[in-house]
């Protein structure tokens, strides 16, 4: 086999290496598989060589025991007879890239092990997690090592593809507008942590500054050019939606970093607050809370004639003494820190994330076009 002469992939070809590398690598355990040539759409650009799907209709995930379903007029559990014609499994390569024919026999391989860990019916609860290591250690193995399974390509893999000057120019582009819609928002705390995340949300970028310097950290947001190059060139792109951060402590480049932003904020970076200059603390909020018919009622304890015209509001028909007593009830109050904390905050960035992977609080639902590879929804 020639493997050095460029090409691009065809389905023909994918369908004869399926067959011949299940027999040699897989012992012919794996099923029929549907193959796709994509050009255009999520990845295509270069983000992506391949990607496993599932594109069968109506599946869904049991959050605890991993096990899928199909949920139509009853349920039907998945296992290794029934798994192609409900699930309906296929392998797509990126027809824009060119390259070596060994190139992507190591993409395919790479999707082929991702199809070994969801035939039995079970979901991985990540697509790159413990199931997928085995398998593609195995692989590994019985190839001799032609074959070296891992989550990212290897250099040596990528030296062998090409992508087309028509994606690397729209990749630059699309590169370009990302860079000048970001912020960076690095946080220097108290204890001498220095913490970073990007993000061109500008609710996201507000809240995180009012926390943390509440917290007595230092916050500095920089939008400048030079900034975001130098911290996409260190590999810092992703566009943060949710409040998550990066350390960089003991990254060396971190001078270089502080020097830079303290030109652009004029600020020594850095350095822990003085007794004189930390943030006082919010004092907590006195509520006053009870339990009706109608649901909690809440209102503002240490405002107390707005506290009474409100218990009489909601309460007509209670008398002025029934009222003082609601008043001086201790178990009708409760202590709050603030509307806007740190529990509050993870609250909702985890309510975000099960609303995003589950329905009804216990599924998980692959729609059909969910990529189960690389940047899979479920690489948690």
């Amino acid at each position: 086999m020639e493997t050095n002469k460029k090409f691009k992939p065809s389905v023909e070809w994918m369908a004869a290496k399926y067959a011949e590398m299940n027999n040699v690598l897989f012992d012919g355990e794996l099923g029929k598989c549907n193959f796709k040539i994509f050009t255009t759409g999520r990845g295509s650009q270069g983000g992506v060589l391949g990607w496993f799907k599932i594109t069968g209709r109506n599946i869904r995930v049991e959050r605890q025991s991993r096990s899928m379903f199909v949920n139509s007029l009853k349920v039907v559990y998945i296992n290794r007879n029934n798994f192609v014609s409900l699930c309906k499994p296929t392998i797509e390569l990126n027809g824009n890239y060119s390259g070596t024919e060994n190139g992507f026999l190591a993409t395919l391989v790479h999707e082929m092990c991702h199809y070994y860990t969801y035939m039995n019916g079970y979901c991985p609860k990540q697509a790159h997690g413990r199931e997928f290591k085995e398998i593609g250690y195995y692989v590994s193995n019985k190839s001799n090592g032609m074959f070296t399974i891992q989550r990212l390509a290897s250099a040596e893999q990528m030296s062998q593809l090409e992508l087309s000057d028509e994606m690397k120019a729209k990749r630059e582009k699309r590169m370009v507008n990302k860079k000048s819609s970001v912020s960076a928002i690095i946080v220097f705390t108290k204890q001498g942590e220095v913490k970073l995340t990007i993000t061109s949300s500008e609710n996201l970028i507000a809240t995180i500054s009012s926390v943390e310097q509440r917290r007595g950290s230092n916050v500095v947001t920089s939008n400048d050019a030079n900034v975001i190059e130098f911290l996409f060139s260190k590999g810092y792109k992703k566009n943060m939606r949710t409040w998550r951060y990066w350390s960089l402590e003991g990254k060396p480049w971190i001078d270089e970093l502080k020097e830079m932003l303290s030109k652009t904020s004029g600020e020594t970076l850095g350095v822990k607050r003085t007794a004189a200059q930390q943030v006082q603390p919010k004092q907590p909020k006195r509520i006053f809370s009870i339990q009706t018919s109608n649901g909690t009622f809440e209102h503002d304890a240490d405002a107390y004639y707005p506290l009474v015209n409100a218990l009489r509001e909601r309460f007509p028909k209670t008398s002025e003494e029934g009222i003082m007593k609601l008043i001086n009830n201790p178990n009708n109050y409760k202590i709050v820190e603030s509307k806007m904390n740190v529990k509050n905050i993870l609250k909702e960035v985890i309510e975000e994330f099960i609303k995003n992977e589950t329905q009804n609080n216990d599924t998980i639902e692959i729609n059909p076009n969910m990529n189960l590879g690389l940047g899979s929804p479920l690489e948690v």
